[in-house]
């Protein structure tokens, strides 16, 4: 084996393997807390924050954004929320769901369940 096939070889055994990552409804919970906090100014903008509130609210619109295409396109998931609820509602009604259902360890099952539960169409 030439230089090469050893540099290759080594590469494959130091490069860890690409695995799923699922993150848990609580450390979502605990960066919505943090978001809601540096929206309302209660909590200082540093690195840390700004990054928890971005990761918050995206994965929390991110999730809106998702389940309309998915409620158009199937019969079995059906979510309508209003145009006119903000982030922060959702965000709210999010951390107050997670405390009451700790049995959705997921944050991506948590928050769809909170939407199917609260936002559920009326057709």
């Amino acid at each position: 084996m030439r230089f090469g096939g050893l540099l290759l070889m080594a590469a494959f055994l130091v490069v860890p393997a690409a695995k799923a990552e699922f993150r848990s409804a609580k450390d979502m919970q605990k960066e919505c807390r943090v978001a809601l906090q540096v929206m309302n100014g209660t909590a200082e903008k540093s690195f840390e924050n700004v990054l928890f509130t971005g990761e918050c609210t995206g994965y929390i619109q991110g999730a809106i954004d998702a389940s309309q295409p998915l409620s158009e396109n199937t019969t079995w998931y059906k979510v309508c929320v209003p145009n006119d609820v903000s982030t922060d509602d959702l965000i709210r009604r999010f951390i107050t769901f997670v405390d009451a259902n700790p049995k959705y360890t997921l944050a991506s099952t948590a928050i769809q369940m909170m939407l199917a539960e609260r936002y559920s169409c009326k057709k």
